[in-house]
C-alpha cells in the first residue's frame, strides 16, 4: 500500500491547528475553577496521535467489526474471511471479550497483550466489593475463572507482551481459543490478541473486532477507544430481533463520522430470526423475507430521521448511508453450500423452521444467507482503500476543528446558564430551589415503585414461559437416531484347482478370497455431546428471550420520565429545567438495567457421556444403557438450566429493587451538584458572574474558521 509521506505542508497545518488548541487552551486556563478544560487537552493529543498513526510507514486501512455480544460478528468474520470455518471462537462474552486484531503476515504467530498490574489490582478490588453493577459482577466472574482454570494470574501479568510463533496456519488457529475462546485457558487475563495468518488477500488491511465498546471492564474500553480513534471503515453489526437502538444510532450517526471514520456500513446479522418470526404470518417464504426486509429498513430509515431531527448538526450525507441495511445469515449462507443431511443439529432446527410454508431451495438459502453482498462492498473498500486514505489525509483539521467547536459550544452554553441562574437568584432562592426540587423527587417514589414493580412482574411472566420452553425441548434432545453401518467379512475357502483337459492339474486346489457386506445399526456417541451443546444453546436463548421480552428500554425510559416531567410541571418547577437534561438523567440510571449475558459450561455434562462412551454404540445392552445416561444428562442439563434461569431473574430484581430505591438519589445527584456549585458560587457571586461573561467573551473571539 502507498506510504503517505507528512508533508512540508502538511508540518505546517498540523503545527497551525495544534498552537490553535494551545492558545485556546491557555486563554481559558485562568478559568479552570469555573470550568472543566480536559476535553480540550485530549484534542490535541488525540490529533497528534491519530496524524502520526496515519504516516506510519507501515500504514494499513482500519476495517473495525462492531456490535454487542451475540449479534453473529465471529461467525460473520468466519464467513467472511474464512470461507465459514469455526476460526474466531463464537460466543464471546462481556467479561471475556477481547479486542482482536487480524492482519496478514508470511510468519503465522499471535500476539498477546495481558492486563497490567495496575488494571488486575483494579479488577481485583472491584471483585471484593458488594456492589452488583455490571463492572463489578464482571470483575468478580473474572477473578472466579481464574480460580477454576487454576492458573496464576500475576505471572501473565509480568509479562505483558507475549509472542507466539506457530509453524502453520492451522496450528495457530487450534490454539487461538485459549486466548480469544469462552472458555479459553488465559482468556481472563487477555486484555487483546493480534492475529497474523499467511492470507495475502489481507495484505495491506488490519481487521479488528471491537467488543470493547460495551466492555465493562474500563481498560479495554480505553483500548478500543483508541483504536476507534483511528478506524476508517466500521462494519456495524446488529441482530434482526433487537434492530438498533438509541446508542447504535448515536454511535453511527455522530461519534464514528466526529472521529473521521469514512465508511460505516450497517448490517443487520441473523436474519433468518426475523425471518422465522415473520413467516408465521406470511403465505410463504419469499412473501417473509421481502416484509421482514422493508419492515427493517423502514424503522432504520425512520430511526435515523428522527435522530437527525433532534440533532441538528448532524450530516445528511452521513444519515443516508444507513438507510438501506444490508441483511445477512451467516449461518444460512453456511446451510447454502450444503445437503440437508449435513446439517447440524441447530441447522436443522433453522431449516425446519423456515420449510412452515414450503421447503427452501438453495437459492432461497444464498438469498438470506446474502454474504456475496458484504463480500462485494468489502471488495469494494480493499480496492479503494488508497483513495479512501488519501481523503482521509484531508480531512484530520476539518475533524478535528469540529470537535473543537463542540467542545468551546458546550463550555459556553454551561457558563451562560451558570451565569444566568447567578444573575437571576441569590443563594437563599437557590437553597430553596434546591430543597424544593429534592423534596418534590422524593414524592415520586410511589409512582416510581409501580413503573419497577411492573417490570419485575413482567420478568417473572416470562421467566415461567422460558421454564416451559426449556422442558419443550428437553424432549427433543432426548433423541438419539439410529444409524445404519456396515461391515465388509472376509472368508477363504479351498477350491478345486483342476482342469478337465489338463491331467496334470488333477488333485490339486487353491485358496479364493470372499467377502460379503452385513449391515448393523449404532448409535453414535457423538451426537449426545451435540445435543446437549445445543441443548444449552436453546436453553441460553430461552433465557435470553425471556428478559428481551420483558424489557421495553423506550417505554421504561418514557414512563419514568412521564412521571418526572409531569412533577415537576406541578410544582412549577418545570420551566427552569430543560426536559432534555431530565431525559439523560433517567437514561444514565437506567443504564443498570440489562439483559444478562448467560453462561452455562457444558464440560461436565460431556465427560458424563465420554467417561462411558464412544464411537459406535452396537449392542442392544449398550444401547439401552446409552439412552439412560442421556436421558439423565438431559435431565441434569434442564434442571441447571432452569435454575441459572431463576438466579439470573433473582440477581435481576435485585439490580432493579438497588435502582428503585436509590432512582431519587441517583436523580439528584448531578442536579444537586450543578445547584450545589452555583450555590458555592453565588457566595462570591459579581466575580463568577464576571469570569462567566469573560469566558463566554472569549470564546465567541475565538476564530475557528482558519488554523
Amino acid at each position: 500500500m502507498e506510504f503517505y509521506e507528512r508533508t512540508r505542508e502538511d508540518e505546517i497545518e498540523f503545527n497551525r491547528f495544534t498552537e490553535k488548541v494551545d492558545n485556546v487552551y491557555n486563554n481559558l486556563r485562568v478559568y479552570e475553577d469555573e470550568i472543566d478544560l480536559f476535553d480540550i487537552a485530549s484534542i490535541k493529543k488525540n490529533f497528534i496521535a491519530k496524524t502520526n498513526d496515519f504516516f506510519r510507514e507501515d500504514r494499513k486501512l482500519n476495517i473495525g467489526i462492531i456490535g454487542r455480544v451475540k449479534v453473529g460478528k465471529s461467525t460473520f468474520l468466519n464467513t467472511l474471511l474464512f470461507d465459514g470455518k469455526s476460526i474466531l471462537p463464537t460466543a464471546v462474552t462481556p467479561k471475556t471479550a477481547a479486542l482482536t486484531r487480524i492482519e496478514y503476515d508470511d510468519e503465522n504467530r499471535i500476539e498477546i497483550e495481558y492486563f497490567t498490574k495496575d488494571e488486575w489490582r483494579l479488577i481485583l478490588s472491584k471483585s471484593k466489593d458488594d456492589i452488583y453493577t455490571d463492572e463489578y459482577v464482571v470483575a468478580k466472574e473474572i477473578v472466579s475463572m481464574i480460580k477454576e482454570r487454576d492458573i496464576a494470574p500475576e505471572n501473565y501479568i509480568a509479562k505483558g507482551h507475549e509472542t507466539i510463533y506457530f509453524d502453520t496456519y492451522e496450528e495457530l488457529m487450534s490454539s487461538l481459543n485459549d486466548y480469544v475462546g469462552e472458555n479459553g485457558k488465559y482468556t481472563p487475563i487477555v486484555k487483546n490478541v493480534s492475529i497474523f495468518v499467511d492470507k495475502e488477500e489481507l495484505d495491506g488491511i488490519s481487521i479488528v473486532d471491537t467488543p470493547g465498546l460495551y466492555d465493562p471492564v474500563l481498560s479495554r474500553v480505553d483500548k478500543t477507544k483508541q483504536f476507534m480513534e483511528l478506524c476508517d471503515v466500521v462494519f456495524f453489526l446488529s441482530k434482526s430481533t433487537s434492530f438498533l437502538d438509541k446508542n447504535d444510532i448515536d454511535l453511527m450517526a455522530s461519534q464514528l463520522p466526529k472521529k473521521g471514520v469514512k465508511k460505516v456500513v450497517l448490517v443487520c446479522s441473523r436474519f433468518d430470526d426475523g425471518i422465522r418470526d415473520t413467516l408465521w404470518n406470511s403465505k410463504n417464504l419469499k412473501q417473509a423475507i421481502d416484509e421482514t426486509r422493508r419492515k427493517l429498513t423502514d424503522y432504520a430509515e425512520q430511526a435515523f430521521i428522527n435522530y437527525r431531527n433532534s440533532n441538528v448538526y448532524v450530516n445528511n450525507d452521513i444519515i443516508e448511508q444507513f438507510k438501506h441495511p444490508i441483511f445477512v445469515s451467516s449461518m444460512v449462507e453456511a446451510m447454502a453450500k450444503k445437503d440437508v443431511s449435513e446439517f447440524t443439529s441447530k441447522e436443522k432446527r433453522v431449516y425446519e423452521d423456515l420449510c412452515s410454508k414450503s421447503k427452501p431451495t438453495a437459492k432461497d438459502l444464498k438469498t438470506i444467507g446474502n454474504m456475496d453482498e458484504v463480500r462485494a462492498i468489502f471488495k469494494g473498500v480493499v480496492e479503494e482503500k488508497e483513495k479512501m486514505l488519501e481523503e482521509k489525509a484531508k480531512t484530520f483539521i476539518p475533524v478535528a476543528m469540529d470537535e473543537l467547536s463542540d467542545k468551546l459550544n458546550r463550555i459556553s452554553n454551561l457558563a451562560t446558564k451558570r451565569r444566568e441562574q447567578l444573575l437571576e437568584f441569590d443563594k437563599e432562592h437557590l437553597a430553596e430551589q434546591k430543597k424544593n426540587i429534592t423534596t418534590h423527587i422524593n414524592k415520586m417514589n410511589a409512582n416510581l415503585e409501580v413503573v419497577f414493580n411492573e417490570l419485575i412482574k413482567k420478568v417473572e411472566e416470562h421467566k415461567q414461559q422460558a421454564i416451559s420452553e426449556i422442558r419443550a425441548y428437553n424432549r427433543e434432545y432426548l433423541q438419539v437416531s439410529e444409524k445404519e453401518g456396515v461391515t465388509t467379512h472376509y472368508e477363504i475357502k479351498k477350491e478345486s484347482s483342476a482342469v478337465w483337459f489338463k491331467p496334470w492339474t488333477w488333485g490339486t486346489s487353491s485358496r479364493v478370497i470372499y467377502s460379503y457386506d452385513e449391515k448393523y445399526q449404532y448409535i453414535d456417541a457423538y451426537d449426545a455431546i451435540e445435543n446437549i451443546r445445543n441443548f444449552v444453546e436453546d436453553g441460553k436463548e430461552c433465557i435470553e428471550q425471556a428478559f428481551n421480552r420483558s424489557l421495553d428500554m423506550a417505554e421504561l425510559k418514557h414512563n419514568l420520565l412521564s412521571i418526572i416531567i409531569d412533577n415537576l410541571d406541578t410544582m412549577g418547577e418545570g420551566e427552569n429545567f430543560d426536559v432534555s437534561y431530565y431525559k439523560l438523567l433517567v437514561e444514565k440510571t437506567l443504564q443498570g438495567i440489562k439483559t444478562p449475558v448467560i453462561e452455562f459450561p457444558t464440560t461436565q455434562f460431556e465427560d458424563i457421556i465420554t467417561s462411558e462412551f464412544s464411537g459406535e454404540i452396537k449392542s442392544n445392552s449398550m444401547k439401552s444403557n446409552f439412552k439412560k445416561v442421556l436421558s439423565d444428562t438431559i435431565y441434569d442439563v434442564r434442571e441447571g438450566i432452569c435454575k441459572k434461569l431463576e438466579s439470573e431473574v433473582m440477581r435481576f430484581e435485585d439490580v432493579i429493587d438497588e435502582l428503585k430505591s436509590n432512582f431519587s438519589v441517583n436523580l439528584l445527584g448531578d442536579i444537586q451538584k450543578e445547584l450545589n456549585t452555583i450555590i458555592e458560587q453565588s457566595s462570591d457571586k459579581d466575580n463568577k458572574i464576571k469570569k462567566y461573561g469573560e469566558i463566554i467573551e472569549i470564546i465567541e473571539k475565538i476564530d475557528l474558521k482558519n488554523v
